[in-house]
């Protein structure tokens, strides 16, 4: 449920499936007074949705409320050490709100965890944009990750967060797929000052991120919460993060013009301005616009501007973004049942990862969980969100979205 009930009790879903070796996942979540508490009911639930004898891989936690920080900084090692100790890789954060279960919840803990044999992980921090040195007790390199896109079939799944004030985020992903081609990278940014989680420790600052390397899939799906209006325009002068030219003209000019131009119940909607990345077609990085300088130029919020990238006008229209996103989550249903085929048998099991705008739209996980059922399903609402806007291409920082990563084992191909 999502009516934010005071039920203490932890609550776990989990997809198994029979057969050596499957996947599964599992989510849980508490709302218990005591952090502690919380963390232990939901590792409780976690491992019996894993099932008996199979060992977390991986887990993602997020903190939310009003904890003691001490007790804060000492849950990611708890949460370790109930479900396995050092075997489990872990990341996560203290978000705005957490998924897992059945709901979502502004005070309590949300867990996710995930068996899937076969597979290899490494965690890292970063401080600047370079790729910065794994972690020890990773089972796999920098070399490691990198040739794996050598071999057919392999990807890696990388789960970032980032703290607000870390200016390197975007480069970093930018590296992350250039080092490794075959990567998705899932994730968001936190309220500056959250603590992130990363294995036994805390980070305060910089980024901190799991990677997991493996014959898996990994499909991700973006709804997002701007539509837009408009001409698409070529970006002819800026400089830092304002627009001072499209297509040859003073930027702020010409866009109240096209402004002038919507629909009246387009006009009083928040505005934004999108940037192409992969061409005039689409899709767009969405920013806020911040301000509007002297010389007529346009700042928007955190993003790298060159010349000759493409833009377009977007506003914030609740029931656009209402329908895009059931058309998403229609998405998402179609790449659940890729698993649930006679065709691949019992060998699959899927699990989803949810990554939100912490002012958007708080039903999306809840209408996913309607449409996908038997899918465990966990995140977090954060200040921003981190996923590729198109196949193949290297993740961005997101404004107004909601990010869905589905999780499922690689189809093996059948020699004839």
């Amino acid at each position: 449920r999502d009516d934010g009930d005071d039920d203490d009790r932890a609550r776990a879903t989990t997809a198994r499936t029979t057969g050596t070796p499957s996947y599964a996942f599992a989510s849980a979540m508490s709302r218990a007074t005591s952090l502690e508490d919380a963390v232990r009911a939901c590792a409780r639930d976690v491992a019996r949705g894993l099932g008996r004898g199979r060992d977390a891989t991986w887990a993602q936690l997020f903190v939310c409320g009003d904890y003691d920080e001490d007790a804060v900084a000492r849950a990611g090692k708890l949460t370790r050490e109930l479900l396995g100790g050092t075997s489990v890789s872990l990341v996560g954060a203290v978000v705005r709100g957490g998924v897992g279960a059945e709901g979502m919840t502004e005070s309590g803990v949300a867990l996710t965890a995930a068996a899937m044999p076969g597979t290899t992980t490494a965690t890292f921090r970063a401080t600047k944009s370079a790729l910065p040195a794994i972690d020890d007790g990773s089972a796999c390199s920098w070399v490691d990750l990198a040739k794996s896109c050598e071999n057919e079939g392999e990807t890696v799944g990388v789960t970032v967060f980032a703290d607000a004030s870390f200016e390197h985020v975007g480069e970093l992903l930018t590296r992350l797929h250039v080092a490794m081609p075959n990567s998705v990278a899932l994730g968001g940014v936190v309220d500056e000052g959250s603590l992130m989680f990363l294995n036994d420790d805390v980070v305060r600052r910089g980024a901190v991120a799991l990677l997991i390397r493996g014959e898996f899939e990994l499909d991700t799906h973006v709804a997002h919460g701007a539509r837009p209006v408009g001409p698409v325009m070529s970006l002819t002068h800026a400089r830092d993060n304002a627009v001072l030219e499209l297509d040859d003209s003073p930027a702020h000019p010409l866009l109240l013009e096209t402004l002038e131009q919507l629909p009246e119940n387009s006009k009083s909607l928040p505005v934004m301005l999108g940037l192409g990345v992969s061409g005039s077609k689409g899709p767009f990085v969405c920013r806020d616009i911040l301000s509007v300088g002297e010389t007529g130029g346009v700042e928007v919020a955190s993003m790298a501007l060159q010349e000759g990238d493409v833009v377009q006008l977007h506003v914030r229209d609740g029931n656009w973004a209402k329908e895009h996103a059931n058309r998403v989550i229609e998405k998402c249903a179609d790449s659940a049942k890729k698993v649930s085929s006679e065709e691949l048998g019992s060998e699959n099991s899927t699990g989803a990862m949810i990554f939100a705008c912490g002012n958007g739209n708080r039903m999306h996980a809840s209408n996913f969980r309607e449409r996908v059922p038997g899918t465990p399903l966990g995140g977090a609402f954060l200040r921003s969100e981190i996923a590729p806007l198109a196949k193949g291409r290297a993740s961005n920082v997101l404004s107004h979205t909601s990010t869905i990563g589905i999780y499922r084992k690689r189809k093996k191909s059948v020699s004839m």
